[in-house]
């Protein structure tokens, strides 16, 4: 049995993760559906920058600098690796800006 995800590709079929909420209270439909797709099928380009978006969460809640170095550790530290170039954009991208305000509001 195969379905097609929401990135367009084929995958053996993965139990779905169940909201334990009735139909009518659950925020958004399409949730169920992003549960099924694998590790595996993400685009490394995506998965790059995951790692440095929780990392610089990470390193923002410890009260440490986002910098280039402090990603890289972090990262490799989980087991991480990543196209040398992100961790100096999202550090060069987070310079000079209120991250936790940032975090703040969209949360």
């Amino acid at each position: 049995i195969c379905h097609r995800s929401h990135f367009g590709s084929s995958a053996p079929a993965t139990p779905k993760i169940r909201s334990r909420r009735p139909p009518a209270q659950r925020s958004a439909p399409h949730i169920d559906e992003m549960a099924e797709v694998l590790a595996a099928e993400v685009p490394q380009a995506e998965k790059d920058e995951l790692f440095c978006a929780y990392a610089a969460m990470i390193l923002q809640d410890s009260a440490l600098d986002i910098s280039e170095e402090n990603l890289n550790t972090l990262i490799k530290a989980a087991g991480g690796s990543i196209d040398a170039f992100f961790p100096a954009l999202f550090a060069k991208m987070c310079g000079g800006k209120d991250i936790e305000s940032m975090l703040k509001f969209g949360g």
